[in-house]
């Protein structure tokens, strides 16, 4: 049985239809949970969502899986995985000893620090990234952790601003071990904020697609005119800070959210073609067919042969 696909985006929603406990501390702006506490019964495959937040889990002592998008990857202990918005998401336990988990808007961190923080939070370019901490790392991390957790219990009147300031601590510490192997080479702030503002609008693009509010992908042009600029100027910024175009951009997200779909949905071939405004079914195929050089059914056939003995909760 494979997970269920929802079309919830906002925290506590997501929250609520896990069952999960909202309380004073989680709001659409922000929520600290220690899943250990919370008597999951495993193994245990979330439902799939589309959040419009950040997911980072602090992995003291646990084993499963994250899927982000089309990717997959492998949840242990001392480990920290963030995940970005506007990406298909759902996370399978077998085991969870010790994990905290972090879920926070853009805007939750620009209430009280407005500049400076596109860069930490372009993860490299990618929908998600993880890594493996030292045990004194893990430490450091735990201790944050608590101090965020019990500041979310507070009264205390800044008290927002100060986990705020505690969850930017780790996404730099995070930063400094990303850098050594990021695709992004941003050359200024002003370059940053272009080109993550260019992400944001595709993926919020997809998101509206996903949701029937859009009938179009939007491509050069249309990027172009949302972010008030020439064209030739912005694939330009894009291109020389990215490494990638912006059709490749725009492509590879494209195939990333059909891969997606094609494995851990039961939606037609023909709805899932209608979703991305492909109107014909035999152009939707070649397309994917052109870009992945596998047909749309034999790769979820090839995923479903390859999944058939796996137990989802």
């Amino acid at each position: 049985m494979k997970p269920v696909l929802t079309n919830l985006s906002k925290i506590t929603e997501c929250l609520a239809f896990m069952n999960l406990p909202i309380s004073t501390y989680n709001s659409v702006d922000f929520s600290f949970i220690k899943l250990h506490e919370l008597g999951i019964n495993l193994p245990f495959h979330s439902p799939t969502f589309r959040p419009d937040f950040y997911n980072l889990f602090i992995i003291v002592d646990a084993c499963g899986s994250y899927y982000i998008g089309d990717k997959e990857f492998e949840l242990s202990s001392k480990k920290i995985i963030i995940s970005r918005p506007e990406s298909f998401s759902s996370s399978y336990w077998t085991k969870i000893q010790k994990v905290y988990a972090i879920s926070f808007r853009k805007s939750f961190l620009l209430q009280y620090f407005p500049a400076g923080i596109d860069t930490v939070l372009e993860l490299g370019g990618e929908n998600g990234y993880t890594y493996d901490l030292t045990e004194k790392s893990m430490k450091y991390f735990e201790q944050t952790c608590q101090e965020i957790y019990d500041l979310s219990l507070s009264t205390m009147a800044y008290k927002d601003e100060l986990i705020a300031n505690l969850i930017l601590n780790l996404l730099f510490l995070m930063q400094l071990h990303q850098n050594s192997d990021s695709n992004l080479k941003l050359e200024s702030e002003k370059q940053t904020t272009i080109v993550s503002a260019f992400r944001q609008n595709m993926e919020n693009n997809f998101s509206r697609l996903i949701r029937g509010e859009d009938t179009s992908i939007m491509r050069t042009k249309e990027h172009s005119r949302l972010l008030n600029f020439n064209e030739n100027h912005l694939s330009k910024v894009i291109s020389n800070c990215t490494g990638k175009t912006i059709n490749e951009w725009i492509n590879e997200k494209l195939i990333d959210e059909i891969k997606y779909l094609l494995k851990h949905s039961d939606k037609s071939m023909k709805e899932i073609a209608a979703l991305f405004a492909f109107n014909d079914l035999n152009y939707f195929c070649s397309y994917f067919k052109t870009q992945t050089l596998n047909a749309p059914n034999a790769l979820r056939k090839e995923f479903n042969n390859g999944k058939k003995n796996q137990n989802y909760v």
